[in-house]
């Protein structure tokens, strides 16, 4: 991945000289601004800000979301409300951005294809890479002058966020919180060994996420590792963010405790190469919607065999957990956290 000075915005200092914010500058900015945080020992930098969100953030207009590293910078401004908008998306709605608001940056990849010539045959040959670009958006909340109405968040409840895990028919057994790659398989505690329901739900779905790396799925998981590998922390950062985000989509606050024993781990791989934090928000995202898309047609085929499927889920969620997870009947492969 390259960065890219394109897309340039322009600043005056106090001696009204111009400096220009390229595109890697600002990306640099973030990164630098989430390290602080886990430097300070803020072991949920990306969900402490997200508690009064209604959802994902996405589009005014489309109503399509925002993905990987764009999730994290949008939601870290704290809006209440989680639609947003480009500029020229406000004018041409005959609004305006309420003076002294700031916009926040959106990064995307730009597929780039140059040709060039071997040194050594003169060949000519098409090299293919990507840049880094961005623009910049405002929350509606920013606007006046345009017409919406509040968003209003809804309180889904915890049997469906149960028929979601349910629908996937993973084989999870009673240990600590790990999904073992080689069995295909989850642990997770007693139910009531969890301090709240959030913290129940977000650790699983940090498990689910990384069910979704084994080969049979998005194929994420190069090999084993052992803890402190880098690969080790690059992925459960991955399975924090789309613990996250997935937490975020099912209305509850991602309360997971999992992240200060990575922090040092993600501080120093961030420090060395800061676009892993793009590429594990994009890993994350990546997740959420192999998930949630899977989920969405599953419940499409039941409603194509009977449109009148009621959910027959009457239990209360102890019981429920207790009959989905099993004792362990044998030795298990390695784990991941």
């Amino acid at each position: 991945m390259e960065n890219t000075n394109n897309n340039p915005q322009t600043n005056t200092n106090a001696n009204n000289q111009i400096k220009r914010t390229t595109v890697k500058e600002k990306y640099n900015q973030v990164v630098e601004n989430f390290i602080s945080k886990l430097e300070n020992n803020d072991t949920e930098p990306w969900t402490k800000s997200w508690v009064m969100n209604v959802s994902l953030p996405r589009n005014f207009e489309s109503n399509n979301m925002y993905s990987g590293m764009n999730i994290l910078t949008l939601l870290d401004r704290g809006f209440t409300d989680s639609r947003f908008l480009t500029m020229n998306q406000v004018n041409n709605l005959g609004g305006k951005v309420i003076k002294g608001e700031k916009s926040t940056p959106i990064f995307f990849m730009k597929p780039i294809q140059k040709e060039v010539e071997d040194e050594i045959t003169g060949e000519k040959k098409i090299e293919k890479y990507f840049i880094m670009q961005s623009y910049n958006v405002f929350n509606i909340t920013q606007t006046q002058g345009i017409k919406y109405e509040p968003e209003i968040k809804n309180n889904i409840p915890n049997s469906n966020i149960q028929h979601f895990i349910d629908s996937f028919n993973v084989n999870t057994y009673r240990g600590e919180p790990a999904y073992s790659p080689s069995d295909d398989c989850i642990f997770m505690p007693h139910y009531h060994d969890f301090e709240s329901e959030n913290e129940f739900y977000s650790t699983y779905m940090h498990e689910l996420t990384h069910y979704t790396g084994h080969s049979t799925r998005l194929d994420r998981f190069e090999k084993h590792t052992v803890f402190g590998d880098e690969r080790y922390a690059f992925e459960e950062l991955i399975a924090e963010l789309g613990s996250a985000f997935l937490s975020l989509e099912h209305g509850i606050k991602p309360n997971s405790k999992k992240q200060a024993s990575y922090l040092s781990s993600w501080i120093t791989a961030l420090k060395e190469r800061p676009n892993i934090l793009y590429s594990a928000a994009s890993h994350a995202t990546k997740s959420t919607n192999y998930l949630m898309n899977n989920y969405y047609l599953k419940e499409q085929i039941k409603n194509q065999h009977n449109n009148n499927l009621q959910n027959p889920q009457t239990m209360q969620n102890n019981q429920i957990v207790d009959n989905v997870i099993q004792k362990p009947k044998k030795n298990f492969s390695p784990k991941v956290g």
